[in-house]
């Protein structure tokens, strides 16, 4: 509240009233770590405003998050368009090697056609058959372990025709041989994608024990 007060001042020209404007006694300006005042709320809450598309853009960023199916599927997109950063975050730089590295194994690569064969919790089967720049297909079958839309782990191995040795089975028995589906495997293979003798994909996991199935 304020209030007027009547000045007298004597000049050269005579005798002249000034309204004077003083302030009633009232609540002080508030100090550091108070309580804002009205128009430092209103001030606060424009700055929240103003912040506001970013923390939005934050959390629709976080819910991105994608399941393990679509996670998958978004990586190899991503590398079917070249778009290898992308792939390189959503997995790639969990493939052992460098960025670097890392695109360079694309470079025979025209097309990659990933067929979903079965998920369990957050691992992926899948079947991939990539088409290179030469008009031959590479076919690729296992596993890929997803966390939070990333892939953490990869489990996959070429797959060859029956009857051919494609480059041979993987791994192999103490003895040398190959392994065959339905046949134990050790623990240090829990998980583990490989081919059998036959040239089809298996991975080692719990069936009465851990032993090699079809992948």
């Amino acid at each position: 509240m304020t209030r007027k007060a009547k000045l007298w001042v004597i000049g050269a020209g005579g005798v002249f009233m000034l309204a004077v404007i003083t302030a009633c006694s009232g609540p002080a300006s508030a100090p550091p770590g108070s309580t804002p005042a009205a128009g430092t709320a209103s001030t606060s809450a424009a700055a929240t405003a103003s912040a506001s598309p970013a923390a939005t853009h934050a959390v629709r960023h976080n819910a991105r998050h994608l399941g393990p199916v679509a996670t998958v599927r978004a990586y190899f997109k991503a590398i079917n368009r070249h778009h290898y950063g992308r792939a390189w975050r959503l997995g790639g730089r969990n493939t052992g090697g460098s960025y670097a590295a890392f695109v360079s194994g694309f470079e025979d690569t025209e097309h990659d056609t990933v067929t979903i064969q079965s998920v369990s919790g957050n691992v992926v089967r899948a079947r991939l058959a990539a088409r290179q720049t030469d008009g031959s297909v590479k076919t690729y079958e296992g596993t890929y372990r997803v966390s939070h839309g990333v892939i953490t782990g990869f489990h996959v191995a070429q797959v060859f025709p029956a009857g051919t040795s494609g480059g041979g089975c993987h791994p192999k028995a103490s003895t040398g041989n190959c392994y065959e589906p339905g046949e134990f495997c050790p623990h240090a293979d829990a998980g583990m994608s490989g081919v059998a003798g036959n040239g089809k994909a298996i991975i080692c996991e719990e069936n009465n024990g851990l032993r090699w199935e079809p992948a």
